[in-house]
Formats: structure tokens, sequence, C-alpha cells
């Protein structure tokens, strides 16, 4: 029976209205667009010159010891799909050699006298504090207007990135270069964000997805290496010096906070950045003098705290800030990594 040609109008009617709103979008966000646009083409490029693990592990490209580590990575993805209940997914069935280059850069901005991050708007994910590239350039052309705001920015190298499930995410050739541990911690806080993403809830996401993948790769070690193993207590030694690092960045922080809630609203710009500087050359000083890395290391992280400023301490806060918080809810649900993924899959908040 055809439809009443009143409802064929208001349908029509309907139709231009969204193709209207949709043009309209794109014209006031062409920016956005073209950035989205460059994202897909990136990680499609990507997709296309993946190959498949069978095909990897069967040819004569890369080494025994690698052949093992994405057998390992298949393991560790089997194991948090069974064992903690993530999202099964058809991550990490393919693979894609860097050639020994960095293929994502993540930019990140903040206020130079506050911690008022700089926030992108995205479709789906909703506000997010960092932005990615799969061109650096592109990444240092965006962070110059930034910096021009005299806004503290950071350009750091990604090691694994998620699609959130809706793409199959390729196993990188640079991690293989991870040991077991860190290697186990990488694949599991990824199949996490695939599991669980909240919208305009960044922090939140990236502190849960560390939680979960420090605890996960702790039980996978355990189980697959034994409690006597020369991967555990490797990987145990890691994370103290890691929880070192963080917890005396996290709390210069607060010390930065505190500096900058202080600061004379009279004192000019110029003054201020001199103050600032001084005070972050005192926290590079304590933190050569802690007991963790090798100097090369403590050269390196000194060189970003100075580069990037707020910047570089925020992308703690992204991560870890909330650790206790989350270890709480996690021994309240009996140290249970799957009723915690659970209660927050169910819940969209922790207790």
């Amino acid at each position: 029976m055809p439809l009443p040609l009143r409802i064929k109008y208001t349908l029509l009617f309907l139709w231009q209205l969204l193709l209207l709103v949709v043009v309209l979008n794109i014209m006031l966000n062409v920016g956005m667009w073209v950035y989205l646009l460059r994202q897909g083409k990136g990680q499609l490029s990507i997709i296309y010159h993946t190959e498949k693990v069978s095909e990897v592990i069967n040819g004569n490209k890369i080494s025994a010891a690698q052949k093992q580590k994405i057998e390992l990575i298949q393991e560790i993805k089997t194991y948090a799909e069974a064992h903690l209940g993530l999202k099964k997914t058809a991550n990490y069935a393919t693979y894609y050699d860097q050639k020994g280059k960095p293929i994502l850069w993540m930019l990140t901005a903040c206020a130079p006298f506050e911690f008022k991050e700089q926030l992108w708007e995205f479709p789906l994910l909703g506000e997010v504090s960092y932005k990615g590239f799969f061109d650096y350039d592109l990444a240092f052309k965006e962070a110059i207007p930034l910096k021009m705001q005299h806004l503290d920015v950071d350009i750091g190298k990604v090691s694994a990135w998620s699609t959130l499930g809706i793409l199959s995410d390729p196993i990188l050739s640079s991690m293989l270069d991870d040991d077991e541990g860190a290697l186990a911690a990488l694949i599991i806080h990824e199949l996490t964000h695939a599991t669980l993403y909240l919208p305009n809830n960044v922090d939140f996401n990236e502190n849960f997805a560390s939680f979960v993948g420090k605890q996960g790769a702790l039980q996978f070690i355990k189980q697959k290496y034994g409690k006597q193993s020369v991967e555990l207590s490797s990987y145990l030694d890691a994370n103290k010096e890691e929880d070192i690092l963080k917890t005396f960045l996290l709390r210069k922080k607060l010390m930065l906070e505190d500096f900058y809630l202080k600061l004379n609203k009279n004192q000019s710009a110029a003054e201020k950045k001199r103050l600032k500087q001084q005070l972050i050359e005192s926290i590079i000083k304590e933190m050569y003098a802690l007991p963790i890395y090798n100097w090369k290391t403590k050269i390196s992280i000194a060189h970003k705290i100075r580069l990037s400023g707020n910047a570089y301490f925020m992308s703690f806060n992204r991560y870890d800030a909330q650790y206790n918080e989350i270890y709480k809810s996690y021994t309240s649900l009996e140290s249970d990594l799957k009723k915690l993924i659970m209660y927050v899959k169910e819940h969209q908040a922790l207790k």
C-alpha cells in the first residue's frame, strides 16, 4: 500500500533537515572533519599494510624470539577474555611492521599557571584531553598555535592505541621489544578500552585501563610463569621504579598547584614564568636523587619536564592519579578484577 502524500512530504522534509544539519556541522567544524579524515586515512593505511599473524609466524621476516612474543600476545588476549571478562574482539590477529619508527604521536596542552587542560570534542567520545596524529609534522603544526597562546604543550610517542573494538587492532612491531610483564599490561590496557569507554571521562577511562592492565598483567605472569619466576620478579621491580616516579610527580603536581594559587596576580607573565622555572628545576634536582632508573633515563625525564611543563605532569594525572581510589573498589569486590570490570560496566562508575 503506497504511503499517503502527506507522510511522503513529511519524510522528505525530515531527510532534507537531517542533510542540512550534517552539512552545517561540517561547515562549522571543517578543521575537525579534516582531522578525522586524516586519522581515518592513517588507520586504514596501517590496516592495509598488516599481515596475518599466521603468515608472520610461518615466515622468516622476524626472529624466533619475536615470534614467541606474538604467540604470547595471543595467550594474554585469551587470558584477559576468559579470566578477566574483557570483550572478545578480532584484535591482534594481524601484524604491522613499523620499520623501527613510531607511527602515532599524542598532542596534549595545559594552561601555564593552572592545571587546566586543552580539550577537544570528538564524535561519540565526547571531550578528550589529547589528540593523536599519524603524522608528526601535523602534530607539530597543531602545537604552534597552542604555544602561541602560551600553553604548555607536549608531543609524545604512543606505543599502542585502541579503536574501541570498532576495528581489528594489529600487533605493532614495537610491542615485541617489551618484556613479558610490560607486554601483558599494554595488551590488557588496550583490551579494557575495547570493553569499556565512558564518553567525556577520559581520565577515568585511562586510569581504569591502567589499573586493569597492571593488575591483570600481574595475575597473568603469576599464572603462566609462577610466583618465583624471573619474569614476575622483573615485572615487580619495573613497577616499583615506575610507582616511585609516579608518586613523586603526582605529589609535585600538588605542590605546583599550590604554587600557582599563591602567585601574585599583579606579577608579569615573565616573572611568573621565571619563578615557575625555578620550582621546576628544584623538582628535577629531587628527581635525580630518586633511587630509580639510570642517568640516561633521568636526563630524558628532566628534558620532558622542562619542555612540556604542566602538560607532562597532567599525563601522570590522566593515567595514574585514581589508582588508590580504584584499588579500594577492587578490594571491596574481593580483589576480583572480573567483578570490578562487570561492576563498572553495569554502573558506569565506581562506588
